[in-house]
């Protein structure tokens, strides 16, 4: 589990800690405002445990994003490979990450640790995607130009703890990875 787990996993610990610490007190001063929402809240919570994802780093191997899961697209042989790591469904979404794990065999060069390509397509709701790379251990994001006006909304730690980088188009996507 990476630094970034443990911290948010920590924090929100600690949240749950002190609302309850706070219940107990209205408790204990009788005030019959205890907020049933809590306290439903607490019982009916089963938190999954996000795992982090191994990024591994070989050439011909790139990380991406469809919808809510993290694929992954190998180029061996002239074979792809896509394992989705986070869910069940499959992707047809892969235009990009298949060119960029070309690039990597013509350069013959792997791409950056932790690193997360998003398209256009995937680039809406950006930082719920954001969100979903750090959780399981990105560090790096490289997204498409037009989407930086949706970071307006995204939360401070979000983007400290995530590099972000952008692109206009494939190619000097590529030669940013690549450099």
């Amino acid at each position: 589990m990476s630094e970034l787990s443990e911290l948010i996993k920590i924090n929100r610990n600690i949240e749950r800690q002190n609302e309850e610490i706070i219940r107990l007190l209205k408790v204990i001063a009788n005030e019959d405002e205890v907020e049933d929402d809590f306290v439903e809240e607490i019982e009916d919570e089963v938190e999954e445990e996000v795992d982090s994802i191994e990024f591994v780093n070989e050439i011909g191997c790139v990380h991406f994003i469809d919808g809510v899961d993290i694929f992954n697209i190998t180029i061996k042989n002239n074979e792809k490979t896509i394992n989705n790591l986070t869910g069940e469904c499959e992707t047809t979404n892969f235009d990009l990450a298949e060119f960029v794990a070309n690039e990597s065999i013509k350069r013959n060069q792997m791409l950056p640790d932790a690193t997360v390509i998003l398209d256009e397509e995937n680039s809406q709701n950006l930082p719920e995607k954001l969100k979903i790379c750090v959780e399981r251990g990105a560090e790096r994001a490289f997204l498409p130009l037009y989407s930086m006006s949706q970071l307006v909304g995204a939360p401070p730690l979000l983007m400290t703890v995530l590099k972000v980088d952008y692109y206009r188009s494939p190619e000097e996507l590529a030669e940013k990875l690549f450099k």
